[in-house]
């Protein structure tokens, strides 16, 4: 399992280069200019990369994919530890801006997360589990979700109770977090919570795939899919493997 979730607080940057030609000047300046940077900034305790995998899912699930052509997308994932993880946040952006960006990086969003429940796999791994030196996951699947008004307990408690038991018997699919925003005043659309599922597996697009062909063609025939969710935009919503810092 992960060091990521004994973390109370995360935060969630979805950043592109809008250049791929120059990709690789971005990461460098990433990995080895505002990764450092960030890490040394108060109430953060550890800063971690992500790369889009880019998983073929065809026509049906679009959601889980960035659109055609779209430049691809990195996470920044940041550990925090602070009684106001949303101002540290806050205050981190103020003082990037103040130092300015790499020129061809565009921050795409940026949520910050308290953490509300975990769920871990109890299947016998099908493989030895990989273990990365900084401890994260190898693939991190994000799920960003809304609940219609008034239904949120329900909501929590299907996911707790029925829905991450479900997906846990999907192999390769190891651990299961809930988080729940800490923005004061999101938007309308905004999403209010974020589901982070831990994949231990040599093609996490195929695991992915396995779970949501489970949704449409058992879970939700059967009755154990939620009614309550509710509509949003869902900006880093996708699979993602680690990126090992240069």
């Amino acid at each position: 399992m992960s060091e990521l979730f004994p973390a109370k607080s995360i935060a969630i940057e979805v950043i592109v280069s809008r250049d791929p030609a120059r990709e690789f000047e971005f990461n460098y300046w990433h990995d080895k200019v505002r990764v450092p940077y960030l890490r040394q900034l108060d109430g953060i305790v550890d800063v971690f990369r992500y790369r889009d995998v880019k998983p073929d899912l065809g026509d049906d699930f679009t959601r889980f994919t960035a659109a055609s052509g779209e430049h691809t997308r990195y996470l920044t994932l940041y550990r925090i530890n602070d009684p106001d993880p949303w101002r540290v946040m806050q205050q981190a952006t103020v003082d990037e801006q103040a130092r300015g960006l790499f020129e061809t990086a565009e921050i795409q969003d940026l949520t910050v997360w308290d953490f509300v429940s975990v769920r871990r796999s109890i299947r016998d791994p099908d493989r030895r589990p990989t273990r990365l030196p900084d401890g994260m996951p190898e693939t991190l699947l994000l799920y960003y979700s809304n609940t219609k008004p008034g239904r949120e307990l329900e909501h929590d408690d299907w996911w707790l109770n029925v829905h991450a038991h479900d997906l846990l018997e999907t192999p390769g699919l190891v651990e299961c977090s809930r988080f729940r925003t800490l923005n004061p005043r999101p938007a309308e659309l905004e999403a209010k919570s974020i589901m982070i599922y831990e994949i231990d597996d040599e093609d996490p697009g195929a695991v992915l795939l396995r779970v949501l062909s489970g949704d449409r063609n058992v879970r939700r025939p059967e009755g154990r899919f939620s009614t309550f969710a509710g509509e949003g935009d869902w900006h880093g919503t996708g699979l993602y493997r680690h990126w090992d810092l240069m």
